[in-house]
Formats: C-alpha cells, structure tokens, sequence
C-alpha cells in the first residue's frame, strides 16, 4: 500500500504513516480541529483518517476512475470529491456507508471540487472547460460559467459567495457572477496554463500560479 505521512510543522518529524490506499495519493485535507484528515487516490476512493489512532475510519467508494480532489465543507460534516469519471460526489461522514449525491452533467474530467462558506453550494471545475455549481442539498445544478477555452483546473470561491474565480488551461483566469454565470472579468496576464487561482479573505486581491514559471497578484480596482 502506497503510504500518506503526517510530519509535525517545525521539526519536520514524522509523526505518523497512514498506509491503506493502493494507488497514488493526489489530494488530502485536515478537518478543522486537526483530529481527521481525508485522502483521495488513483485507486479511486476516499479515506477518512483518525489522526489519534493513525487508523482508517471509512473508506469512500464509489467513484469508477482515479481521485482528483476531495473537501470537506467549513463544518466538516460533508466531504466532497471529484473524479476522472466525469462525476462529483458528496459524501455525509456521519453516513459514510453510501454517497449522499452524484453529480452528474460534465461532459469530461472532473478536476476540481470547492464549497462555499456555509457548504450549500458545490463548485467543480471540469476538461470540458466549464465550471458549474451544484445545490448540495439536491446535488442539481444550478449555475453554470462557460467562456474558458481549454480545461478548467481550479475553482475558488470569494469569501462572500457572490463570485467564483476558475484557473484555466487557456491561459486565464476568470472572475464569475456565481447567481448569473456572467464571467465579469478576464485576468490574461500568463502565458500558458494557470493551475491554481486564489482571492484573498478580504477579497480585494487575487493570486494566480502558471505553468509559465510566474504568479500574479491581482488587485481590485476602486471604483469612482
């Protein structure tokens, strides 16, 4: 089993090894007290660590191709992943027995996963080169943001809600009305892939990463 490790923050000891996954671990996350911690894989499922025991406390199954992402919401009680199968999934921890909701709709890859503030709106960011939101409580649709012209990386939020930021592989960035699909601004600065793109907690700045060598830092513009 190919392992995940845990190392204490300044000394760089290796506090524990999680080991239980049989392909390549892309992507884990902490929950917010630091006493969790999930882990999606190539072998295509999630797990769910308790970090006090180093033990596996559920394993997620369901998805049918390798792991790109996997999240929980700010409150910890809902996971989310998404995968090379096309598909999004949520997942309750207190029920971790069978998938919440599949979410289904793009067309390719499934790369990203992000859910806002209070967790009742999922984000994903797809190959198909769109970025979409879904209803957590239904998994349905409910936005979608088309405009990119090669596959979506990233998705993130601004802290509010009101607006999603999407990192592309055409290049750009782009800064979205989350209630219309409106695409508000185009940040083209890079030039080639943008694989990751941040706002700041205030909102006011954003930070994109590319595969050009650079990051930008974006600011916001006063308004008259």
């Amino acid at each position: 089993p190919l392992p995940t490790r845990i190392y204490k923050l300044f000394s760089g000891q290796n506090l524990a090894t999680l080991r239980g996954h049989t392909g390549e671990v892309v992507t884990n996350e902490f929950n917010r007290d630091g006493t969790t911690v999930i882990t999606g894989s190539f072998d295509s499922t999630i797990k769910l660590w308790d970090i006090r025991t180093c033990s596996c406390i559920a394993t997620l199954s369901g998805h049918t191709a390798e792991l790109s992402a996997c999240r929980y919401n700010f409150s910890c009680n809902m996971i989310a992943s998404s995968s090379l199968d096309n598909t999004a999934k949520l997942w309750d921890v207190r029920r971790t027995d069978s998938c919440h909701h599949t979410v289904t709709g793009h067309t390719d890859e499934v790369l990203d996963v992000s859910f806002d503030l209070v967790g009742r709106r999922l984000a994903t960011a797809s190959s198909d080169c769109s970025a979409c939101i879904w209803d957590t409580n239904n998994g349905e649709l409910m936005t979608a943001m088309i405009g990119h012209t090669g596959e979506v990386s990233k998705v993130f939020w601004e802290p509010a809600g009101h607006h999603l930021l999407t990192a592309s592989r055409d290049c750009t960035s782009m800064f979205w009305d989350t209630d219309t699909g409106e695409c508000l601004q185009i940040l083209n600065k890079h030039i080639d892939h943008v694989f990751s793109a941040e706002i700041s907690y205030l909102g006011d700045m954003i930070l994109t990463a590319s595969k050009d060598n650079t990051c930008c830092v974006w600011r916001q513009s006063k308004k008259d």
